[in-house]
């Protein structure tokens, strides 16, 4: 089902990451919410790879001082903003990601993803999958992508941003059970 899912993804015409964020910046809201952050940076960006959501990009700035998330949801050509919402600690710190590092297409990513996922977790069978295009200190820029299995497990697989191959893979449960 989500071999479908990604084959749908690589088909259908994705948009590019710096095409999301051009619709973004041309939009007044946008405008008006940075004039209010302007120490915020992009942090992430966002998919899910069903059939509901395939479409929908989330892109979230963080704004370090306040530590907050501003979460701008990109719909075709529509827009609407998640209110700024606070950060939980985490063990790594959140870094900025810049576009223009952003160089390997969503199409090439998943399908390095897929290739990968295959050849180290062949048995798996996933049912639902999602991508983040982030920044991480240990690996740089990835597109962080992540399978959720029939068995409960998730299978996580980085693919380099610029490079186009897996830097990083690993699969755990969800919970134990017992």
């Amino acid at each position: 089902r989500t071999n479908n899912l990604i084959n749908n993804a690589c088909s259908a015409p994705i948009m590019k990451l710096k095409e999301i964020l051009g619709i973004i910046e041309k939009n007044p809201a946008y405008k008006d919410w940075r004039k209010q952050h302007a120490e915020a940076f992009l942090a992430h960006a966002f998919v899910m790879l069903d059939e509901e959501n395939k479409n929908i990009w989330q892109i979230g700035y963080f704004d370090e001082k306040a530590n907050t998330m501003s979460t701008f949801v990109v719909e075709n050509d529509k827009i609407s903003v998640i209110p700024d919402q606070e950060v939980l600690k985490a063990e790594q710190k959140i870094l900025m990601l810049k576009p223009e590092d952003v160089i390997v297409s969503v199409v090439d990513a998943l399908a390095a993803a897929q290739k990968t996922r295959i050849e180290h977790y062949g048995k798996e069978q996933p049912i639902k999958s999602f991508f983040i295009i982030q920044n991480i200190e240990a690996h740089g820029p990835v597109f962080n992508i992540t399978f959720f299995t029939a068995t409960f497990k998730t299978i996580n697989i980085k693919i380099s941003t610029t490079k186009g191959e897996a830097v990083h893979h690993s699969m755990q449960a969800l919970a134990a059970f017992g």
